[in-house]
């Protein structure tokens, strides 16, 4: 098994984990909620820098259009950021956080800009409910 395999396992049971856990809890945490997502979002962002500073942003484009599956994946990759965002704004909003701001940085940073932007959101509220 490659190392790439191996980081691939291993975030996915990462997320597995995350989602799980999220999911058992029925009351509000104790610890700081923001950094769950946090958390999750600055290993991702190291591993993004390394593969643009390895392969380039050329390296990007040719394994997206490059077959099929790599176009499938970067379409679901767009839709699953574009429904999280929709369904996060208004909770942002609600928090004071101005969208207009988030959505550009959720269209050129993706995930990163989303998990970034959930992580401010949980964060202000808690600071509103506290």
């Amino acid at each position: 098994m490659s190392h790439i395999e191996v980081i691939a396992l291993a975030g996915f049971a990462v997320a597995a984990v995350a989602m799980l856990l999220v999911t058992q809890t029925k009351e509000r945490v104790s610890y700081p909620a923001w950094l769950i997502p946090l958390a999750v979002v600055v290993p991702f962002a190291a591993w993004t820098g390394f593969a643009i500073a390895d392969e380039g942003l050329p390296g990007l484009s040719s394994m997206l259009v490059g077959s099929p599956w790599g176009l499938q994946v970067w379409l679901d990759r767009l839709m699953g950021v574009t429904a999280a965002f929709f369904l996060l704004q208004n909770r942002a909003r609600a928090a004071g956080m101005k969208s207009e701001v988030w959505v550009l940085v959720v269209i050129f940073t993706g995930s990163i800009g989303l998990f970034l932007m959930l992580a401010r959101t949980v964060y202000i509220e808690r600071q509103m409910a506290d």
